[in-house]
């Protein structure tokens, strides 16, 4: 039997914005994914800048780009998952009309 008490281990991630730097806590096996969004956020930013906003606009265009790209992300696992619903309920059906 596997001990679930045991603290999960952390790893330490550092992102800076501006000039302020913080350096995060994170669960171990996310920590790719917090690298990877902020090298991302970063080149994100800096489509923005290249674009003429200044590096506060940017950031918080590159802010609203996430939270859009989130949001359709989700739409669209709302649809996979009603799709999926739909064929297990029609595949349901076909079996209970087997039976």
């Amino acid at each position: 039997m596997m001990d679930n008490s045991r603290p999960k281990p952390y790893a330490t991630v550092f992102i800076k914005i501006l000039d302020k730097g913080f350096n995060i806590s994170v669960p171990a096996e996310h920590e790719v994914f917090y690298r990877d969004a902020y090298e991302v956020f970063l080149h994100k930013i800096k489509i923005h800048e290249a674009k003429g906003y200044s590096q506060l606009e940017g950031i918080a265009l590159t802010s609203i780009d996430c939270l859009v790209a989130l949001q359709k992300s989700q739409d669209q696992l709302n649809k996979l998952l009603s799709a999926l619903e739909d064929q297990v309920d029609e595949l349901d059906s076909t079996i209970m009309d087997a039976l």
